[in-house]
């Protein structure tokens, strides 16, 4: 999945995949192949909440304990050992308390919409948090990542050959909609059917 990292130092910000079982540690070792950070000297929150190292040791990735998903945005930050890196122009603005910037006044990005994707396909439960704006179609991702990973016992059931649609209540989900148009709510499921479905064409 694709997220925005937001640095504190004055790098424009910049997007960078995150692996859902990537741990805190995977993603600032990425940030030193991408950038060149020394990974010992970058700290990463994520609304407000720092990413602990610590919290790799439960083997939990970032996606599960700090809700990042699809669309999510890291803030960045560099202690002194990773001075070096920053840009130059930081020292003109940045570095000062109440200096405002672009980013400034933007509103948060909404928390994950969290739900429970049942497989008809096997017997399958899975949590997940979404972007409730995001398309359903980030959820096949998610789902064949989560398959081919074969965490658990074994990976998320899914069909061999692919064919599988979504239902949400008594519907079939449009996976080029968002979650939210279909009125996914929080604790709600969506069920994963073998098969294909056929539409019309749209108005």
């Amino acid at each position: 999945m694709d997220v925005t990292f937001v640095c504190s130092f004055g790098e424009p910000p910049f997007k960078m995949e995150v692996g859902f079982f990537d741990t805190v540690q995977d993603i600032k070792q990425k940030l030193q192949g991408h950038k060149g950070w020394p990974a010992a000297a970058v700290s990463i929150s994520h609304e407000g909440t720092r990413l602990d190292d610590d919290a790799d040791n439960d083997s939990h990735g970032v996606t599960e304990r700090y809700g990042l998903v699809e669309g999510s945005v890291i803030s960045v930050a560099l202690d002194d050992d990773g001075a070096k890196w920053r840009p130059q122009q930081q020292k003109s603005n940045n570095s000062r308390p109440g200096v405002k910037t672009k980013w400034d006044g933007v509103a948060p990005p909404a928390p994950p919409l969290r739900l429970t994707v049942v497989s008809r396909c096997g017997a399958g439960r899975l949590e997940v948090a979404v972007r409730a704006r995001g398309a359903v179609s980030a959820l096949r991702g998610y789902l064949e990542r989560a398959s081919s990973s074969g965490s658990g016992s074994g990976g998320f059931p899914l069909p061999r050959e692919g064919g599988y649609f979504f239902i949400h209540g008594q519907s079939v989900m449009d996976e080029a909609r968002s979650f939210e148009w279909h009125g996914v709510a929080a604790g709600d499921e969506v069920v994963v059917f073998p098969g294909s479905v056929t539409r019309g064409p749209a108005y």
